[in-house]
């Protein structure tokens, strides 16, 4: 019998959700996680196999049809031990309601979608060491009473008139007394409104009863306490027996869970879900009141330069002194947000005269126009502004809060730090913006995009010894889209990873088409955006696509920007060197414009740098505009990597790069970006010259 207390086994955990995608995604972190799991679609389902497995978590989704996560996770409480099993809640929903409702069903806790899974692994451990150590106590009475001296639960024996009988050490820490202090005096000593739960009752009605109640410690503070009264008998006289533990730590617990549900954890201000709460309650204020309310959409000039650039520490600190510059310029009622990133957001209720919110916009421009000072570093920054005013320019938060955001991007194209009042006109370029997302989504999904191909030839015999893939869009009513128009919408939106995949394997494809056609091989270059290099799995892609499309590795040549080399040093010099294993050359795209240490250039370890062509355009004869070309031909060098330049358009260029060894060049002078079968052409006449 005590072995089998000793055995160790997995600990059970129900995912309840009607989505089998979502309980397969669970599943397979939990089991790899070493849980074993069970799923219900519905909660019917969770509470019949509730009572028959007796899971040790619940992890509940908030909306399901039928019975809610809210009703099943209410009807779990009533079921033996439902109310001792933790419960999860898994919502999507951002509001404060929701949250409540979850607690007062008794949940235990709750995460968002999309889910922190880092976040949940501690959850979870936490949860499951608590519900172990509610361990049933019917072994011998020597192994019970060792049990029950050393519980992390407070144990208290009462008779049928609340005389205390016994307690066990860890309820003599929670109350402050001594047993010989207790022993013999009335349960209310400790616990008030036990006799209110029914043990004074006729002890054949009493049922298990637990409760959270307020008991009375020694010194006559109060604590939170959760309790478990139960009857039992010895020589048919009756009994009752009290499990406790001081909840404060999970009140507290509760409480912070609450806040980090509606403030922002780096600025201590009101996040997203808080401040369309208060929007949504001045709303309804205003309406009674016949003021107007003003909301304003903040977006930081320049914080992605800096952030990048000195790094996320620096950041962050700056985030916070912006926080506080905000607070300074507001009255007492008004209210500043953040969003996330560098996004804030102000509420100004009550304004009766609109030139109050003009002047206040500008007493942040210039507030943030200020110096600051972090660290050793001195920044200069402003922020552009865009006001919308309730009712003229909306009648819900949603509404306010979006017509704002449409009037910063306006105060951005204006020249930044300024603020813009919300017209209906610049809705026009926002919704063409929204056609031009939506067109690209559909890119994809139609196969639009084709690529063009620029040769790249050797400097000293101006052979073409390989190619850089370019993508076009071939969009059916606006024609051929240069990249300038949609890349950075593709790299907002995240739809460059697809594209960017697409890119990859149509170049590998088309490049081993040429080596078929029994053609001199040739290697092909591919752009890596910021956020296909910032992928875990790039490796693996790359890898997959030479595997697929049949071309050997060292005919791709993969191309970073300087900047995106930099962001994450670390992370740059392990996916390179992975590469690189492969037979993957790699270069440094756009060389000079960014803000690379040459330390950190040399841990590199990539094949070439790429001048940027603003560099090679001011090569003109003249010693003066050349120096920053001249520079980086010999830093390449010094360091045994080969030198590409870009945007070569003349003799004087091919003439210079030539004297200065350069090793490739590509530009106009050689021949412009084209379709694969102009290419086909134009190579097989190189050939035959």
């Amino acid at each position: 019998m005590i072995n089998n207390i000793f055995d160790k086994k997995k600990s059970l955990i129900l995912i309840v959700d009607d989505s089998k995608f979502i309980r397969s995604t669970f599943r397979n972190f939990l089991e790899n996680e070493g849980y074993e799991v069970l799923e219900a679609e519905d909660g019917i389902k969770a509470i019949a196999i509730f009572k028959q497995a007796k899971p040790d978590v619940v992890l509940m989704d908030f909306v399901m049809p039928g019975m809610n996560g809210i009703t099943t996770c209410s009807k779990l409480q009533e079921l033996p031990n439902g109310n001792r099993t933790p419960v999860i809640m898994v919502t999507s929903l951002e509001d404060e309601d929701s949250v409540n409702q979850a607690f007062e069903a008794g949940a235990t806790d709750y995460i968002s979608k999309p889910i922190n899974w880092a976040v949940l692994r501690q959850r979870l451990k936490r949860l499951i060491h608590a519900r172990q150590t509610e361990i049933s106590l019917d072994q011998s009475e020597a192994f019970a009473r060792s049990i029950i001296e050393h519980a992390e639960e407070g144990i208290i024996t009462i008779d049928i008139e609340g005389i205390i009988k016994y307690i066990n050490p860890t309820a003599e820490e929670i109350f402050g007394y001594a047993s010989n202090e207790i022993l013999e005096k009335d349960i209310t000593t400790l616990i008030p409104q036990v006799y209110k739960k029914g043990c004074h009752n006729d002890p054949n009605e009493v049922t298990d009863i637990h409760n959270e109640i307020i008991g009375h410690k020694k010194d006559n503070s109060s604590i939170p306490i959760d309790f478990t009264l139960s009857k039992f008998y010895v020589d048919d006289k009756c009994y009752f027996s009290i499990i406790l533990r001081d909840i404060t730590k999970r009140k507290q617990y509760e409480e912070m869970i609450r806040y980090q549900a509606f403030y922002d954890s780096l600025t201590g201000l009101p996040n997203r879900l808080l401040l369309k709460e208060r929007i949504t309650v001045e709303i309804s204020r205003t309406k009674r009141t016949h003021e107007k309310l003003a909301v304003m959409f903040l977006d930081l000039d320049r914080f992605k330069l800096i952030n990048d650039t000195l790094g996320h520490d620096i950041g962050d600190k700056l985030l916070k002194e912006v926080a506080n510059r905000l607070k300074g310029c507001l009255r007492e009622q008004d209210t500043v947000a953040r969003l996330g990133g560098d996004e804030f957001v102000v509420l100004l209720p009550g304004i009766t005269h609109e030139e109050v919110v003009g002047k206040i916009a500008d007493k942040i421009l210039e507030s943030i126009r200020q110096p600051i000072v972090i660290d050793t570093h001195e920044l200069y920054l402003t922020i552009s502004i865009g006001v919308t005013v309730f009712p003229d320019d909306g009648e819900d938060d949603e509404t306010l809060l979006t017509n704002a955001d449409v009037a910063m991007y306006r105060a951005k194209e204006e020249g930044k730090n300024n603020f813009q009042l919300y017209t209906p006109a610049m809705n026009a370029k926002a919704l063409e913006r929204l056609a031009m997302e939506n067109s690209l989504r559909r890119a994809i999904e139609y196969n639009e995009f084709v690529l063009y191909y620029q040769p790249k030839v050797n400097t000293k015999t101006e052979d073409v010894i390989g190619m850089e893939a370019l993508v076009r869009w071939q969009h059916p009513k606006w024609g051929l889209v240069p990249p300038v128009k949609f890349i950075p919408l593709a790299e907002e939106t995240g739809l460059i990873v697809p594209i960017g995949e697409w890119v990859l394997r149509t170049a590998c494809a088309h490049t081993k088409a040429l080596q078929n056609a029994g053609l001199p091989p040739l290697t092909v270059a591919v752009n890596l955006s910021a956020r296909q290099f910032e992928l875990q799995d790039l490796t693996k892609m790359v890898s997959n696509a030479l595997k697929d499309t049949g071309l050997e590795a060292k005919y791709l040549e993969l191309e970073i920007t300087e900047s995106v080399a930099m962001k994450n040093v670390e992370y740059t010099v392990k996916v390179i060197n992975e590469l690189r294993d492969m037979g993957v050359k790699f270069s440094i795209d756009d060389f000079g414009t960014g803000y690379s240490s040459l330390s950190k250039l040399n841990s590199f370890s990539v094949n070439k740098l790429k001048i940027d062509k603003s560099f090679v355009g001011k090569i003109d004869g003249k010693k003066d505009n050349s120096i920053i070309a001249s520079t980086v031909l010999a830093l390449g060098k010094s360091l045994e990597l080969g030198i590409v330049a870009e945007g070569v358009e003349n003799e004087d260029q091919v003439n210079f790069l030539k004297a200065n060894n350069c090793d490739e060049m590509q530009g106009y002078f050689f021949g412009r970006p084209m379709p694969k079968e102009n290419f086909l052409e134009f190579y097989n006449n190189k050939l035959k010259k």
